[in-house]
């Protein structure tokens, strides 16, 4: 029987309610600055029907779902733009995950008719035309594709999205721009040239031995190791992207991240790569094996610590904490616990909202 996570979420959910700063928004530590991408995980976690999403909601969850949603409208720039954080004039990658969240608001009537205004959909619809026009990495003329190709064997033709317009695309980028543009309307998206080119990145950009770092799996002919977050991300793209059409390359690729992510999950001394972890495997693993993700993650290590080798002496990693059982947090940190929610939620509004 599966583990009932409703107490640990509802902690959670307050905690997400009691973080939030003055301003509206939240930061990625608690009473840190607020910035634009944890501000719309904590919301995109809020969502949840058990969370703020719902009837019922307490009135402080209300509240933060409310000045949340305003922080961020305030935060949009005239050309569909986000910055980073309040005093950002820039455009920036920041971008994705607000029109992630926007699209998940407007495809949910309850949701809309609680926290929707009407000048959303402007907001989202010019939003997209950013991400589309100036989000996506420039094209590159044959003699830059033939030097990236000798030094880093990735092909350049395909296109990635960037950090910051005019830049060269990497995978956490790439990846958050490809779920805000599918969930709006997956079939749809899917079949759009743009998303078929970033699934195209996301495939040669994958390292060797499976999962994903910043962008390079090679550097001068040597294979580059793939990192926790990387893996994650873009294995929640390829959630969102996968079709029948992916049998073959794109689900090697995939399955090899999968694999990746599972042999580190349980090595991993850090409370945030093992909310992300468990996050990306509950979207493709089996119910009891997901099960155990998240009694791992909310548990922490609570036997001992972990020991392991490393040059032959022995070595004490650090404990996991798990979930902090009277503030409801992970590590203090808004995005963390945000992160944390996603995975223990069974209910995928925010992949498939309707």
């Amino acid at each position: 029987m599966a583990t009932d996570f409703s107490d640990v979420l509802q902690l959670g959910y307050d905690y997400l309610a009691n973080s939030q700063n003055n301003d509206g928004g939240w930061g990625y530590r608690r009473g840190g600055m607020s910035y634009v991408e944890p501000t719309a995980f904590a919301l995109l976690a809020l969502f949840n029907k058990l969370g703020a999403g719902g009837q019922d909601v307490p009135e402080k969850r209300y509240d933060a779902v409310k000045k949340g949603m305003i922080f961020l409208r305030t935060q949009a720039h005239a050309d569909g733009s986000w910055g980073v954080m309040p005093a950002d004039t820039g455009a920036s990658w920041m971008t994705y995950p607000v029109v992630w969240l926007l699209n998940v608001l407007l495809k949910i009537p309850e949701l809309f008719s609680y926290y929707g205004e009407p000048e959303d959909q402007d907001k989202r619809d010019k939003a997209k035309a950013w991400i589309l026009s100036k989000g996506r990495e420039p094209t590159v003329d044959d003699t830059t594709y033939n030097q990236v190709e000798k030094l880093f064997q990735i092909d350049s033709n395909f296109r990635g999205f960037s950090w910051g317009p005019g830049e060269a695309g990497w995978v956490i980028p790439t990846s958050l721009a490809v779920v805000g543009l599918v969930v709006e309307d997956p079939a749809t998206m899917r079949e759009t040239v743009e998303i078929k080119n970033a699934k195209d990145y996301l495939r040669d950009r994958a390292c060797p031995e499976g999962g994903w770092n910043v962008g390079n799996p090679y550097m001068l002919g040597k294979k580059l190791p793939p990192t926790p977050d990387a893996t994650t991300f873009a294995l929640v793209a390829w959630r969102t992207t996968l079709t029948a059409s992916d049998f073959g390359p794109n689900i090697d690729t995939v399955d090899k991240g999968v694999a990746y992510l599972e042999s580190y999950f349980d090595t991993s001394n850090s409370d945030h790569t093992v909310a992300l972890c468990a996050w990306a495997l509950s979207l493709f693993k089996e119910a009891d094996a997901v099960d155990n993700y998240r009694l791992h993650l909310v548990r922490g290590l609570t036997s001992g610590d972990k020991i392991f080798t490393y040059k032959g002496q022995q070595v004490t990693k650090r404990t996991l904490a798990g979930q902090n059982k009277t503030t409801g947090d992970w590590v203090d940190s808004p995005f963390t616990t945000a992160i944390a929610l996603l995975a223990l939620s069974d209910d995928r509004y925010y992949l498939d909202p309707k």
